[in-house]
């Protein structure tokens, strides 16, 4: 059983998260795209979408390239002390910092659907802006204690006794429980509050259908995460408890390979879904793709619309004609 794991893990490995890597980059750089035209920069849920698009990208390569890298090579965190205190606190880091920044999104579509105008303030895109650039200092700081967990005994880098329950419950509370309960209640606020909403925009009929095409993106991820991380917070804890057991080669290849599938597996599925998941669920959001490609086909292309002349132009034009015609 424990090769036939092992197996199952490496495969997954070499061929599906090579999949997650390259449909990831190419999904979240036609978000970047989308998300940086000028209808969308000016709404402050795209900002947020569109920073976390940008870490997707940070965090699928520094967490997929290296195990891919590993399935034909040493380790690096088995020589590297540098890279085994970095590995794992930079990609935490990073994912931690597109998690609050998907609960943040989530909190500016509940601000929006709120009958306070105070609330409601907080959707602004400058506050927006302020905020995104806060996560990206502030997280750093607040994951650094993950540098001193890890341990480098010159062939191994991993977290041993006390440091590993530490970690433990820390990354179940504040990565496994935290984010998708603070996105789901926002979420289930702002349908509750989303006839408000309605009636409140329904003289921006543009803005209205904007704001609620952002608001079902934003849903429909939500699901995915949740769904996608429900199993980690088990899995990690459940390990962090028994850590001190004897535990035999069996039970060990099994707790390693749902570990590999909690905590390596889905924990990527997300960011690798997150345009795929909006262009399916979001019309109004694949009628702008489709838009945004054909400009964009025109422009690399060199096609040019046919400016027809106006009446001023040709009344301008007809009496030089008259003229040499006499």
């Amino acid at each position: 059983m424990s090769v036939s794991l092992t197996d199952v893990s490496n495969w997954m490995t070499q061929y599906i998260m090579s999949i997650f890597l390259l449909v990831g980059i190419l999904g979240n750089v036609i978000n970047i795209y989308m998300f940086t035209r000028k209808e969308s920069f000016r709404n402050s849920c795209s900002l947020y979408l569109l920073a976390a698009s940008i870490l997707n990208i940070l965090s699928i390569i520094w967490g997929i390239c290296p195990s891919l890298y590993t399935l034909y090579n040493t380790d690096p965190s088995t020589y590297s002390f540098i890279y085994c205190k970095l590995r794992l606190y930079t990609l935490h880091t990073l994912l931690m910092i597109g998690r609050s920044l998907m609960v943040f999104a989530c909190g500016d579509r509940y601000a929006l659907c709120s009958r306070s105008a105070r609330l409601r303030s907080f959707c602004e895109p400058k506050l927006a802006i302020k905020l995104i650039i806060a996560h990206i200092f502030v997280w750093p700081l607040l994951t650094v204690h993950i540098v001193f967990l890890e341990n480098f005994t010159g062939h191994k880098c991993s977290m041993l006794g006390s440091n590993d329950l530490i970690y433990g419950l820390y990354s179940t509370v504040i990565a496994g429980i935290l984010p998708p309960l603070l996105m789901s209640i926002f979420s289930i606020l702002t349908i509750r509050h989303r006839r408000e909403l309605i009636i409140r925009l329904n003289a921006a009929r543009i803005n209205n259908k904007r704001d609620t095409t952002f608001m079902i993106m934003l849903l429909s991820q939500v699901i995915v995460y949740v769904l996608t991380t429900c199993l980690y917070p088990t899995v990690t804890l459940y390990r962090a408890i028994t850590g001190d057991q004897t535990k035999s080669n069996q039970r060990l290849q099994i707790e390693s390979f749902l570990a590999f599938i909690s905590g390596s597996f889905l924990i990527y599925l997300n960011p690798a879904s997150a345009f795929y998941v909006y262009f399916i669920v979001a019309k109004n959001f694949r009628k702008d793709c489709k838009q945004a490609f054909i400009r964009l086909y025109k422009r690399i292309t060199g096609e040019r619309r046919r400016v027809q002349p106006t009446i001023a132009q040709v009344n301008s034009i007809l009496p030089m004609n008259h003229a040499i015609k006499l």
